[in-house]
């Protein structure tokens, strides 16, 4: 294969443009408001949903706590494994309650022998960001395995579950039977230690036996499955110790990570419904006859919260998370004028320099800051339409032409700044030295690769213009001629040319001898 370099579409390349943005990061380079002091985060990363494209990164790989925003991952986890999670009805367990008392953490007010389906425990997750609510589905999960309702393929043996999983299935049970013996199992679980190394009181017995770490759950089923789903999503720099985000050291991931996670579950049902909910009025409950309603704990929805300081009107949700040890994170999506945006901002400081809290969501005013410039700045522009002529490729064994020419076979695009012009588009074709007739049109001959400051933005099929049919005659030449030409060909006629030569010249000396030969005797005649 050999490269060759063309400018699209025009013949001339803005040298002034790629020069400027020749050494930038990925994404495009965007300079913040000094008024504001941005960017006020850790790690950012800006992603457009249309066209998966990055559109703006910093630290994007840095492993960092993520607080709440684990939630995304138990959502996951939980509709993909609990079966009919929508209509199942859990009873949230004693030890709820129990293992999040004194850790301050964000709840959603359940109470322990409340029933709730799975779909109210999603809600009550991910709208007021209830721990209660994570830690009832990670128990409710692992009272089934412990079961034997859903068995992990990973121990060898078949395996079911909810929706989406091939790998998980319950087998043939009510759910009012894997509701009834939960307690007991849920019990037996409430007294699991968690590691020695990250757990305050794991090694003080109680009468019950160890006290559960509330911050890990490595042991469990739930938590096993999480860490297996972020390998299975590509997930290079994450781990998870427990179901809700409370604060461990072995408890992290990056920005990229949780764009990859978000990704994924913005594709399963009710997940996009449940976090653009900014309030959830819950249905009576056996415990409550008026639930109060839970409200979002994002302030990016809210135009009367903080007086709007952080209101931005494309807000589509997705998920908050605070903690002293992670600062304020978010997870945000936006759309607006046919382009949605995925940010996710982490480490906005939580505290001060004094340990008190900042009360300023950073993280929010960053993620508002990126969506206003990616909406008005960046756009999907089309670099390639399908039929554009891209390039030629040699052509042999076709009468009269020895030039085929290639189009793009389909219409390609890219996310890039508005200021960009096309002549700024490089494309790099990969191509053969030749093909040999006879060629079909739309057949693909090559690719070609369209960059912007160096970097790929996009590519696209090359195929050919026209039909071409193959002419026997010019095939019988050149395949003549090469032959003609081949070293082996050139060896043998050498051979036989040398040998011809040796033979005229022994048949010379043998006439110059028999010539002598006979001058003699001649004169003996005589």
């Amino acid at each position: 294969m050999k490269k060759k370099r063309f400018t699209a579409f025009f013949l001339a390349v803005s040298i002034l443009l790629s020069a400027s943005f020749s050494a930038r990061a990925e994404g495009f380079p965007y300079t913040w408001n000094e008024e504001d002091g941005g960017p006020h985060c850790k790690s950012l990363f800006l992603v457009n949903l249309d066209t998966d494209a990055v559109a703006y990164a910093m630290n994007p790989d840095e492993p960092l706590p993520m607080a709440s925003l684990t939630k995304i991952m138990s959502y996951i986890v939980a509709y993909e494994t609990i079966p009919d999670i929508e209509n199942t009805v859990i009873t949230v367990p004693d030890s709820v309650v129990d293992e999040l008392e004194g850790t301050y953490s964000s709840e959603a007010g359940i109470q322990p022998g409340e029933e709730l389906t799975g779909l109210q425990l999603l809600y009550l997750m991910m709208v007021p960001s209830g721990n209660d609510a994570a830690l009832t589905l990670a128990k409710y999960v692992d009272q089934l395995y412990e079961e034997g309702k859903i068995v992990d393929s990973q121990e060898g043996n078949a395996v079911g579950g909810g929706e989406g999983r091939e790998d998980l299935q319950a087998p043939a049970a009510s759910t009012e039977n894997s509701v009834s013996s939960k307690e007991e199992s849920l019990s037996s679980l409430s007294s699991q230690d968690g590691s020695d190394e990250d757990s305050d009181e794991g090694d003080s017995d109680g009468e019950d036996g160890p006290v559960q770490d509330p911050t890990n759950y490595s042991d469990s089923f739930f938590v096993r499955l999480m860490n297996r789903k972020a390998q299975e999503l590509g997930c290079e720099n994450t781990h998870f110790t427990n179901a809700h985000g409370l604060h461990n050291e072995n408890h992290y991931s990056t920005a990229r990570d949780l764009y990859k996670i978000t990704r994924y579950a913005m594709s399963l049902p009710n997940f996009t419904e449940i976090t653009s909910t900014q309030a959830y009025d819950l249905a009576p409950t056996n415990m409550r006859s008026d639930p109060p309603t839970a409200y979002s704990t994002n302030k990016m929805f809210s135009q009367y919260e903080d007086e709007g300081r952080y209101f931005y009107t494309y807000t589509t949700g997705i998920k908050t998370g605070s903690l002293n040890e992670s600062g304020y994170c978010i997870v945000a999506s936006a759309t607006a004028d046919g382009y949605t945006y995925v940010a996710v901002a982490l480490g906005s400081p939580y505290v001060d320099e004094d340990g008190d809290p900042t009360g300023f969501h950073g993280e929010m005013v960053d993620a508002r800051e990126l969506f206003r410039w990616a909406l008005v700045e960046l756009k999907k522009k089309t670099l390639a339409s399908q039929g554009d002529l891209m390039t030629e490729v040699n052509l042999l064994y076709a009468w009269k032409k020895d030039t085929l020419q290639l189009v793009a076979g389909e219409t390609a695009s890219a996310l890039l700044p508005q200021s960009v012009n096309l002549s700024s588009i490089t494309v790099d074709c990969e191509i053969p030295e030749s093909v040999q007739a006879p060629v079909k049109k739309g057949e693909q001959i090559g690719y070609a690769v369209l960059s912007y400051a160096g970097e790929k933005v996009a590519t696209v099929p090359l195929v050919a213009a026209e039909s071409v049919a193959k002419s026997q005659m010019l095939e019988g030449l050149v395949q003549g001629g090469a032959l003609f030409t081949s070293s082996w060909f050139l060896i043998i006629l050498g051979v036989v040319l040398a040998l011809v030569a040796v033979y005229i010249l022994l048949v010379l000396i043998y006439r110059k001898k028999q010539k002598r030969l006979r001058r003699v005797k001649h004169y003996r005649d005589m």
